[in-house]
């Protein structure tokens, strides 16, 4: 890893998603993302959050609904302002159904280089079983 590269672990709300406070007057993207079967116990999603901090990322997960807010902010220092602004900066939302269960106490999230990465690993419920015939 590069003395630039930051690793930021960002915790995962498994309670309430609703619980996520959201302005009528934010505007939300839905940001990229990939899901992967990382093996065979877990999934892994990346969603790519450029411009994001750790502490501007919320996910939570109730009933196999995930959901990712991340919000952007633009810190200048006092007495600056910009010349120029391209547009608003939109923060990103992602809401997703998972197709499998997984354990919601083992969940891990991390923030690197602009990419959030959640680890959800499989419920032992729903993992297959091999029956042995008599």
């Amino acid at each position: 890893m590069s003395e630039k590269s930051k690793t930021d672990v960002v915790p995962v709300e498994t309670a309430n998603p609703q619980a996520v406070e959201r302005n009528p007057e934010e505007v939300f993207v839905k940001p990229h993302y990939t899901t992967r079967k990382a093996d065979d116990d877990a999934w892994e999603v990346g969603v790519v959050v450029p411009g994001v901090r750790r502490g501007d990322v919320q996910v939570s997960l109730e009933d196999k609904e995930l959901e990712v807010v991340a919000r952007r902010y633009r810190d200048l220092p006092e007495g600056w302002r910009p010349l120029y602004e391209q547009g608003p900066r939109p923060n990103y939302l992602l809401n997703r159904e998972l197709a499998v269960d997984v354990d919601e106490e083992r969940i891990s999230a991390k923030l690197e280089d602009g990419i959030l990465t959640l680890r959800m690993p499989v419920a032992e419920a729903t993992k297959p079983k091999t029956i042995s015939v008599e």
